[in-house]
């Protein structure tokens, strides 16, 4: 006998089902197949696989270790088949659409692709505004994009087009290195009722309405005095000590700055992956949101004060309660 695919699933299925009856019927097979294949699986590694009782089946020890390492291979297979299955299909196809706001996830998917599908060309734009990038979702012009979610405004995607959220990431605050709150390191939000605040343009993200509603619910209202897009025009008058700032917890440098969490973390935006479920990309965003990941956990371990709030438990804040994997929740501090 020649050791097949089928014959890894057809001892992963009767490990997980507990019984030959029930695994027979979960791969369409009678049991009696079932039966005749598992005792040739068993005659080909040298040995019992499972111990037979009246109530089902268990691993033995060997069987286990072979359960173990099927497991592992078959998600290994199905990556390759995906994988394989976009290339074939991209071979003369047109280059892969990639758009998003202008964060860091947006470099991260663009790595990500060129790193999963290699053999495909990858174009990108970044946008800021939500309504151009599900509309160009909507019309094939884009296959794959990272949005920005703010709580009460909740995107609003065409037929057609999935999302899943990446993470959740929090708003720290920019002050002046001069300012009397600098070397705080957190503060409650309420303590910044006096401040002046710059701010970007209101767009249709709800950013703006957002901050001004969670600063209502502080017991103060948000009195904006700058309005830039520019985050080096930002930084400079938040560094002039002429206002505070929101800061993203990744970003470029922030000469003259002191950076400020706020308790609770009551500011906050998920960052969305959503993506054409007719384009080849479909298939690959388990992969995709992984490589994402990984790549941004990176970049905490970079940004001293975040990988300090993260460690601290913003971990658990941060990442997808449906994709808990301890490595990457508490991934090991530098030194």
């Amino acid at each position: 006998m020649r050791l097949e695919i089928r014959h890894l699933e057809l001892v992963v299925e009767v490990a997980d089902a507990g019984s030959l009856r029930r695994a027979a019927a979960r791969l369409h097979l009678s049991q009696p197949a079932v039966t005749t294949q598992l005792k040739r699986i068993e005659r080909f590694f040298g040995g019992p696989l499972f111990v037979r009782s009246a109530d089902g089946v268990l691993p033995t020890h060997a069987g286990a270790e072979l359960v173990r390492d099927a497991r592992n291979l078959l998600r290994q297979f199905e990556v390759l088949q995906r994988t394989a299955r976009v290339n074939a299909r991209s071979e003369a196809g047109a280059p892969l659409k990639v758009g998003g706001i202008p964060a860091q996830q947006f470099s991260l998917l663009v790595n990500a692709l060129t790193a999963l599908v290699p053999r495909r060309e990858v174009t990108s734009r970044t946008i800021r505004e939500t309504g151009t990038l599900t509309a160009l979702l909507r019309s094939g012009e884009l296959d794959v994009a990272v949005l920005r979610e703010f709580p009460g405004f909740p995107l609003a995607l065409p037929e057609g087009v999935e999302h899943r959220l990446l993470l959740r990431e929090p708003f720290f605050v920019g002050v002046s290195a001069r300012h009397p709150l600098a070397a705080r390191g957190e503060i409650e939000l309420a303590a910044l009722a006096d401040e002046k605040w710059v701010m970007p343009d209101p767009d249709d993200s709800g950013m703006n309405e957002y901050f001004a509603r969670v600063c209502a619910s502080a017991g103060f209202a948000q009195r904006i005095t700058h309005f830039t897009t520019e985050a080096h025009v930002a930084f400079a008058l938040t560094a002039g000590n002429r206002a505070l700032c929101p800061l993203y917890p990744i970003g470029t440098a922030r000469d003259g700055l002191a950076t400020l969490a706020l308790a609770g973390t009551p500011l906050h935006r998920d960052l969305v992956l959503a993506w054409r479920t007719d384009s080849a990309l479909a298939s690959l965003v388990d992969e995709l949101c992984e490589e994402i990941q990984e790549g941004y956990l990176a970049l905490v371990e970079g940004a001293a004060f975040y990988r300090r709030w993260w460690h601290d438990g913003g971990a658990a804040f941060a990442l997808p309660p449906d994709r808990h994997q301890p490595d990457l929740r508490n991934p090991a501090p530098k030194s």
